[in-house]
């Protein structure tokens, strides 16, 4: 990857929207201050690890799929260009449990991140040709999404794991937490209870709640941050 790229994906700010539904693991995230890195057939979209074959032979294949097997990905929301919290509706439905969840503002941390990887989201709607085996094809592979995602603008940690245990190695991406959004569906009691939660571990994080400004230009309100 050019390095000029690398560069500004490392030092850019992103998001993480996500339910709270197991709140064990959210506060595993605020107290640990890293990511779960899921294997690609853990991800939502059913054309994950999907590729043209076309040139390649039985034994590069099967290269490709060991790799493929022994990868985790850890997926980001690169922050937009003039954009100051996390406003995509959308988002907040898919991913933050349609309100009730939840969205990470954060930035990324050399610390214990040595072995992962950084790579932006190609969209089209071709499938990912490999020109032959290795870490190269895994990337080109686990870079490349269908159209239909585009406005997630995404970007993808992932590290190769050198066995396909890799259960038996940390599975986690570490990361910096500045701020935690709290849905706009979430009641005022249980956002008082979960700002107190997050402060007691770390009262550097800023913590929001997300409301709804009916000033709206389009079919869905804007949203905008409130201060907790």
């Amino acid at each position: 990857m050019d390095s000029k790229i690398d560069s500004e994906l490392k030092d850019a700010t992103y998001f993480k929207y996500r339910p709270l539904d197991n709140f064990e693991r959210f506060l595993d995230i605020v107290l640990k201050k890293r990511l779960y890195g899921a294997l690609y057939h853990e991800l939502n979209d059913p054309m994950e690890g999907k590729f043209s074959r076309e040139g390649l032979e039985k034994d590069q294949l099967d290269i490709i799929y060991s790799l493929l097997k022994k990868t985790r990905i850890c997926s980001l929301m690169k922050k937009k260009q003039g954009q100051s919290f996390p406003d995509d509706f959308l988002m907040w439905s898919h991913y933050a449990d349609s309100h009730k969840g939840c969205c990470l503002e954060l930035e990324i941390t050399e610390r214990n991140n040595s072995q992962w990887q950084l790579v932006p989201i190609t969209y089209t709607n071709s499938l990912p040709k490999p020109v032959g085996p290795g870490k190269d094809a895994v990337e080109l592979i686990i870079s490349t999404k269908t159209e239909l995602w585009k406005g997630e603008n995404e970007v993808r940690a992932y590290r190769v794991y050198d066995t396909v245990s890799s259960n038996a190695l940390s599975p986690y991406y570490s990361i910096k937490i500045k701020a935690i959004y709290l849905g706009k569906k979430i009641n005022s009691e249980r956002c008082d209870f979960i700002k107190r939660i997050i402060t007691a571990i770390d009262n550097k994080i800023m913590v929001y709640k997300m409301e709804e400004d009916f000033i709206s230009q389009g079919f869905y309100p804007i949203l905008t941050p409130k201060v907790l």
